[in-house]
């Protein structure tokens, strides 16, 4: 991975953001398995994202904090990890494209269905669009003051 990579990810994402609005949320969730009490709560909770990119190490991370569920992922562009959400297992993959960080996961329960996730900067906010099946939500972080 290349250091301006690198460099134009962290100048674009780094940083603390909050939910502000989202599309079809509770339909990603309903369509990812996620059970009707832990959809509710997750689809009142304005969850925080922090985005951290380490140069030397050549590694992200993106951490979820909603409060009742904090959830952090730590990979290199490219790489294979391991992704874990309400103990259900993926193997993830995250490229840089087209000024996006594009994530790829596939479950290991092989009864629940792979997502895609993208995050883009559009005007002053970060615009995390997931799909799951034919559902496509979209949830808006405005970027906190420092």
């Amino acid at each position: 991975m290349s250091a301006e990579v690198l460099q134009e990810i962290k100048d674009k994402f780094e940083g603390e953001w909050k939910v502000d609005r989202s599309e079809c949320f509770e339909d990603f969730l309903r369509e990812v398995g996620v059970n009707f009490f832990i959809r509710k709560m997750a689809s009142m909770a304005k969850p925080v994202s922090t985005v951290k990119v380490d140069l030397e190490e050549e590694r992200i991370t993106v951490a979820m904090n909603a409060g009742f569920m904090v959830k952090a992922d730590t990979y290199k562009l490219g790489e294979e990890f391991e992704s874990e959400h309400q103990d259900k297992k993926s193997k993830a993959v995250v490229i840089y494209e087209d000024g996006k960080l594009v994530q790829n996961n596939t479950p290991e329960d092989t009864n629940i269905k792979p997502t895609k996730a993208t995050r883009e900067i559009v005007g002053d906010e970060m615009l995390l669009t997931m799909y799951v099946g034919d559902v496509v939500c979209k949830r808006y972080f405005k970027r906190t003051p420092k």
